[in-house]
């Protein structure tokens, strides 16, 4: 997957109706693409994401227009302005006791990215790319934190990939969020989040910013939430999982 978004990725950034989500090809909006390409394009991924479509008609129209041989797992919608998320955001950083080092880069270097993908794996996150994390797609941030002695504890990304003729123009999107089993229950995916978002938010400055997070996924949800993200119960990241190659929480 990761070699054919490369391969597209400089057709997908003309696309309005597509995004490059650098594990996943990103569908925007179905009827600009138009569902007959969008067929195709599945054939040729194995599955394909429809990025915080509408929840009451797109499992329909999924099944409809692409058949009911794969599998539809889904992650809800969180999202603020950039504003409200950069102000929740900022005051979590200010007001942490933490020690460890925080920091972000647009273009991280291979030792670093090594050990982002170390941690995703860890945790079970589908790591992207590293071309993706250098943001030879989309323009991308990574931010991690390390414990006094060094080792990455804790690291998400963020990217803005959607283009700016889009309905989701402008839109910062964060993810990846993994912290290591050993430090868990201390705050650091709020606070890595809430890095990403300040520094992204500053890097990029969007209108918009977004997660998503699954319905059972009751530590995300309440991460999203204390940078300032609210649920949209009207919208769903949803994956049409053809080929059963997509794997990640």
């Amino acid at each position: 997957m990761a070699d054919r978004l490369l391969r597209d990725k400089d057709w997908i950034a003309r696309t309005p109706g597509l995004a490059n989500g650098g594990i996943a090809l990103a569908v925007v909006e179905p009827d600009t693409v138009g569902w007959s390409k969008i067929a195709s394009l599945l054939d040729d991924y194995g599955f394909i994401a429809f990025a915080s479509a509408d929840k009451q008609t797109v499992f329909d129209q999924i099944r409809k227009r692409l058949g009911d041989e794969g599998d539809l797992p889904y992650w809800d919608s969180f999202t603020a302005s950039a504003s409200v998320a950069l102000s929740a955001s900022d005051g979590i950083i200010q007001s942490s006791d933490n020690a460890s080092t925080l920091a972000s880069d647009q273009f991280p270097d291979a030792d670093t990215i090594r050990e982002v993908v170390s941690l995703n794996r860890e945790v079970g996150v589908s790591p992207l790319p590293a071309w993706y994390m250098q943001s030879e797609g989309p323009p991308s941030l990574t931010s991690w934190i390390r414990s006094i002695d060094g080792r990455m504890i804790a690291c998400a990304n963020g990217s803005m990939r959607y283009h700016s003729d889009s309905r989701m123009a402008g839109t910062y999107y964060v993810g990846s969020v993994s912290v290591s089993p050993s430090n868990r229950g201390k705050g650091l995916g709020t606070l890595v989040t809430a890095l990403l978002i300040r520094d992204g938010v500053r890097a990029f400055s969007p209108t918009t910013v977004t997660g998503v997070a699954q319905p059972t996924n009751m530590p995300s949800r309440a991460m999203l939430t204390r940078c300032g993200l609210v649920h949209d119960p009207s919208r769903a990241t949803v994956i049409y999982n053809r080929s059963g190659a997509f794997h990640t929480r």
